[in-house]
């Protein structure tokens, strides 16, 4: 599909704060999202662009503990989440694979990049994750293939909270808080 129908599609069914009545999501839009502060940060990005900035607001708003990510996207992520000065246990998805038990109940973001891992491991990683975890999809729509595997895995049944932000993919799994999707502007 054309780039430009897909996001014109995606605007017309995207929400900001107003259309969303889960508070959980309301916060993270309103405190993370849409957080317009001038995070001291920024400036020590060694490239400031959006999803630099996104990754810093996200690091700042979770304080996550553990960070498993793929290696072709680790750079990125190890500067944007240094930068605020967390303490982040950096591993990488195979080292997660190969957790015979759930991770620690500390705040935990793993990044999929779909078209790097194979799709038969993702259910393994789905069990390992806990209330606090966060999966977060670069480039969802980056290709057919990576939209599709996108909207199967949003469907699991232990995906309690999905977010679309055209650009990325969050997956929460919170248990307190029945199945929603959303479909977000950044």
């Amino acid at each position: 599909m054309n780039p430009l129908v897909s996001y014109l599609k995606f605007w017309w069914h995207s929400k900001n704060e107003h259309g969303v009545h889960s508070p959980f999501v309301f916060n993270l839009i309103t405190k993370c999202f849409y957080d317009r502060s001038n995070h001291s940060a920024y400036q020590q990005l060694s490239k400031n662009n959006s999803n630099s900035k996104f990754l810093v607001r996200l690091s700042a708003y979770f304080k996550f503990d553990n960070c498993f990510l793929s290696e072709t996207i680790q750079p990125e992520f190890e500067q944007a989440f240094n930068i605020e000065q967390q303490t982040i246990s950096f591993k990488t998805i195979e080292d997660l694979k190969n957790q015979e038990s759930k991770i620690s109940k500390t705040p935990s973001l793993i990044c999929l990049d779909l078209n790097k891992v194979e799709v038969h491991s993702i259910p393994k990683i789905l069990q390992i994750c806990h209330k606090d975890s966060l999966i977060l999809i670069p480039s969802i729509r980056g290709s057919k293939d990576s939209f599709n595997h996108w909207n199967q895995l949003k469907l699991r049944s232990e995906v309690s909270v999905s977010i679309d932000t055209f650009y990325w993919g969050l997956l929460f799994f919170r248990t307190e808080q029945p199945k929603e999707h959303f479909t977000i502007r950044l």
